[in-house]
């Protein structure tokens, strides 16, 4: 990539140089041209302020002509100027300060031709020699064109000073190419560095080796931001297979223990003397078994989904209705005493599914951690925008080495469960899924007077109409 940069910079260098050396060079070619045209018409306007005061006649003309030429001989410095008079027929024909007999140039003629004569410019082509010439009528006193001045200069100086310009500016754009496209290879494979890097550690990144990060230190300009969005990408990807080992290894573990179980019990089925009290009792522990395995794989499911950010109703809730109906079903679980306390008006953007099953398993584990006649409380208060929603126990608490724990997979805090024996694993990990797909965010602590609180907050709207 680096090697088409620095072409197309090339390229759009070279054009760029190119026509700006050749504007620059016809800009200086017509100067030098025009500079070049007034000085013949100087030099003409000269001659004619010279001798027009003085000039009665043709011989009064060829005189102060003779004194003209010979003046302007002596005072000529740098090019000099090839100048002719040109008379009108009947008299001497030429009179000059060259011995190059100009006059004879093709085309010239009709230049000189007094009868014809105007103020003119004109090239001339004279013995493999170019020149630049000017051309006017001299008049009498009386307004007769009695003759034609000429003035000629010849053009290889400022050819010669042409080409001289041109090959400069050729010189100064092919080093100015030069430069730029070496700048531009060095500029580009700079700017580049970052992404040959990033392939780089891209091809060197594996399930096993996860931990390649890309190094930059330079500004944060898009290079930067790409490198950054880059290893954000790969921290995610760590991440995530993080959690994958994780959640197989964990998935693996709990279902080794039912399937061990039923293996187990299987082979005792086997023995034909068995009565059928005691193999009714296996099959029940069988049953169970298949049971919990079947809890376990519904809520690895639901994980899952939950995890693959799963199509969700959303639609408004009223607060109350939820911890109202979530009280009803807790109280089928278990004898415990299950109180409501809300404040009116208080609603939230949700799918009533989720958020019922989130504050279910809340119930469920609030109900599984304490004896029967326990006390669970479920409230909920407004806290500027947000809806905050507690479910209490008086239970024995958690300890608070396990409190940053409760909720990651298959976790199951240490000590007595005077609910009943514990279940999946996976209640309070899919109830923390199912309040951040609610923009919200979950957290649990002990209390003063005994027991744990878990609190969910959610964004509060305002009620329908």
């Amino acid at each position: 990539m680096s090697t088409r940069v620095a072409l197309a910079v090339a390229v759009v260098l070279t054009i760029g140089v190119t026509l700006l050396s050749f504007a620059a060079y016809w800009r200086v070619s017509s100067q030098l041209s025009a500079d070049l045209d007034r000085s013949l018409l100087r030099e003409a306007e000269a001659f004619n302020a010279a001798l027009r005061p003085s000039v009665s006649g043709a011989s009064d003309l060829r005189s102060a002509t003779r004194a003209y030429l010979s003046a302007r001989a002596q005072s000529f410095s740098g090019t000099y100027p090839l100048l002719l008079v040109h008379f009108a027929s009947g008299s001497p024909l030429v009179i000059s300060n060259t011995d190059l007999l100009l006059e004879n140039a093709p085309g010239n003629g009709a230049a000189l031709d007094v009868g014809s004569a105007r103020s003119r410019f004109l090239d001339l082509t004279f013995q493999g020699a170019q020149y630049r010439a000017a051309t006017v009528p001299v008049n009498s006193v009386d307004g007769t064109t009695v003759a034609v001045f000429e003035v000629a200069l010849p053009l290889a100086t400022t050819r010669n000073l042409s080409s001289e310009v041109l090959m400069s500016l050729l010189i100064v754009s092919a080093a100015v190419i030069v430069f730029g496209t070496a700048l531009a290879v060095l500029v580009a494979r700079a700017s580049l560095r970052p992404l040959t890097r990033a392939a780089d550690t891209a091809a060197r990144v594996t399930q096993s080796s996860l931990t390649q990060r890309i190094e930059y230190d330079g500004p944060p300009d898009e290079a930067g931001r790409m490198v950054a969005a880059i290893n954000a990408m790969l921290d995610r990807l760590e991440n995530a297979f993080g959690e994958q080992r994780r959640f197989t290894a964990d998935a693996s573990h709990e279902l080794r223990t039912p399937l061990a179980i039923m293996s187990g019990h299987l082979e005792l089925l086997r023995d034909v003397e068995m009565g059928d009290a005691e193999r009714a009792e296996e099959l029940a522990v069988i049953s169970d078994e298949v049971e919990r395995m079947g809890q376990l794989v519904n809520d690895l499911l639901a994980l899952a989904r939950l995890e693959a950010g799963g199509a969700s109703a959303r639609q408004p809730l009223e607060i109350a209705s939820l911890l109202h109906e979530a009280a009803g079903r807790g109280r089928a679980l278990g004898d415990r005493v299950i109180s409501v306390d809300v404040e009116p008006g208080l609603w939230v953007d949700g799918d009533p599914e989720q958020l019922n099953r989130a504050l279910l398993n809340l119930v469920a584990n609030a109900v599984a951690h304490t004896a029967p006649g326990g006390a669970i409380s479920l409230t909920a208060r407004a806290a500027a925008a947000s809806v905050t929603i507690s479910v209490s126990d008086d239970g024995p608490g958690i300890r608070p080495d396990e409190l940053a724990r409760v909720f990651d997979r298959f976790y199951r805090a240490s000590g007595p469960r005077p609910g009943g024996s514990g279940g999946s694993g996976l209640g309070l990990a899919i109830t923390r899924r199912l309040v951040q797909l609610h923009d919200g965010t979950i957290t649990v602590e002990n209390r003063d007077e005994g027991g744990a609180s878990f609190v969910i907050r959610l964004p509060r709207i305002e009620p329908p109409a």
